[in-house]
């Protein structure tokens, strides 16, 4: 009797340890797996908080490259001695705005300026004295731009263009009249020498038509050049293209209307 209740209680003893041995154990994983996966977190913590803070060094990277990249690219648009737009930029702004104003229907001029006589200016008074002109003559132009829309840009040698988007052949004359008169009745002064300038300036205005470039509005706008050019320098001139062009394009639309 004693023996079978020692045996019982034994077998109870076994049973419980073997119990407590299955929950201490399961514990034992719940908690490993409870650091396990708190140390997974913090891991994960860590690392999304680096690659946070790497993603905004990054984009404060990107950010001074790209103000580095409109810096220089400003900076390669640029003519170095006048400070207007190079020929470069003339060359790319120009087919840009053909574009959009053959799709908007408007107006597009472009004026052709020239400085009279500059070879002489050269020979007689040197290089330098041709550098101040031309910087006098960019400042004369450029103060007459009221729009951001317009771009001045020295085309080459003493010759500038000017960009007009939305302008009709009467508001592109009066420009070019008030640019001509102001720089008629300018001088320019270098060392001991005052220097009177004019210039001759070919206008050239329609609205872009599909098989239109830009080599044919500068061809217009050179023509009107040489134009003035050739009957006196120090006037404007119309291309009579533009005339002709525009007068169709203005009774094209008066029918459509009607």
């Amino acid at each position: 009797m004693g023996y079978e209740w020692l045996s019982q209680q034994w077998q109870g003893l076994v049973a419980g340890l073997a119990i407590a041995t299955v929950l201490i154990s399961l514990l034992a994983w719940l908690l490993f797996v409870w650091q396990q996966r708190r140390w997974q977190q913090e891991v994960a913590d860590e690392l999304e908080e680096k690659i946070q803070q790497r993603t905004l060094e990054l984009q404060i990277t990107l950010n001074e490259l790209a103000d580095k990249n409109r810096q220089l690219e400003q900076q390669n648009t640029l003519d170095a001695l006048t400070g207007v737009r190079n020929r470069a930029f003339f060359d790319q702004k120009l087919v840009a705005e053909l574009k959009r104003c053959r799709r908007e229907r408007s107006f597009l001029s472009l004026l052709m300026i020239d400085i009279d006589h500059f070879k002489a200016i050269n020979d007689q008074h040197g290089h330098l004295a041709g550098d101040a002109v031309i910087q006098q003559v960019a400042q004369c132009i450029q103060s007459h731009l009221k729009r951001s829309s317009d771009h001045l840009c020295r085309y080459g040698g003493e010759e500038f263009a000017l960009i007009l988007p939305n302008t009709n052949s009467e508001g592109a004359m009066q420009l070019a009249e008030q640019v001509r008169h102001d720089l008629a009745h300018s001088q320019v002064s270098y060392q001991q020498l005052v220097l009177l300038i004019n210039a001759s300036i070919g206008c050239y205005t329609a609205i872009p038509e599909p098989l239109q470039t830009s080599s044919d509005f500068i061809q217009a706008a050179d023509a009107a050049l040489y134009q003035a050019k050739q009957t006196g320098r120090n006037k404007v001139v119309c291309s009579e293209l533009s005339q002709h062009e525009v007068a169709a394009q203005e009774s094209e639309s008066h029918e459509q209307n009607q």
